[in-house]
């Protein structure tokens, strides 16, 4: 089968190989840009304090790359004693690449996941950095402040829809890993294309505005958004 990879450019290789491997023809048309936003005095003022907090999460590998790396300019040798959180294996590989031990679900991949952490528990006077892009759900920082913590959220970049993203004729089915990424592509999806969404929350708006077949997928790893497709 045709398989349409959304992803932006640089984080879809992966995908691509393991499509190819499972005898599918992959293909990839970016639905969003990632695009850096510059760290403000006031973002540098926050960094410059990261001895005083008790957990840093990234919210993607993005956000990990970005925010790591402006703190790599302040910090010559990381801060010791602080819960370095990932979202997911792509964004725990990134945190392992400086040389930082990462903390990352068992499974689930999302928000909820990370909530369950044990570190995420008991957080009365604690600090917890959250590095993410501009946009994005708010549940992490509304349950961590209900739990007691003092919430601190850096914006690193935004996602910009891809004025390029082209639906290949003969495509067979289009992998979606976002909401975000779904409001970019829905109007450029033919009707009798299918789409593999990552998790129900992605899947909601995809089953309101798309008329063709829909599977969702556990998460939006790798070798769930591959088994998600139908057996050819």
């Amino acid at each position: 089968m045709q398989v349409l990879v959304t992803r932006p450019l640089g984080q879809q290789q992966a995908l691509m190989d393991a499509l190819s491997r499972a005898g599918h023809r992959p293909l990839h048309s970016p639905a969003l840009h990632i695009e850096p936003l510059p760290v403000s005095d006031a973002s540098r003022r926050v960094l410059m304090d990261l001895d005083l907090f008790h957990a840093v999460f990234f919210a993607s590998s993005n956000a990990a790359r970005l925010a790591l790396t402006a703190m790599a300019d302040i910090w010559p040798q990381w801060p010791v004693g602080l819960h370095w959180l990932a979202v997911g294996k792509a964004t725990a590989a990134e945190i392992s690449r400086w040389h930082l031990q990462p903390t990352v679900p068992d499974g689930g991949f999302n928000s909820e996941a990370v909530l369950a952490l044990p570190c995420l528990q008991q957080l009365a006077e604690k600090k917890v950095l959250l590095c993410r892009g501009e946009s994005g759900r708010e549940l992490l920082a509304k349950t961590l402040a209900e739990r007691g913590a003092e919430v601190v959220s850096l914006p690193f970049y935004r996602r910009v829809p891809s004025t390029a993203f082209h639906c290949p004729e003969g495509c067979d089915w289009v992998m979606v890993t976002s909401v975000e990424s779904w409001q970019a592509i829905s109007g450029h999806i033919p009707s009798a294309v299918g789409v593999v969404a990552a998790g129900e929350r992605v899947a909601t708006p995809v089953r309101a505005q798309h008329g063709g077949p829909l599977r969702v997928a556990a998460s939006a790893h790798d070798e769930d958004m591959l088994a998600a497709l139908p057996s050819m």
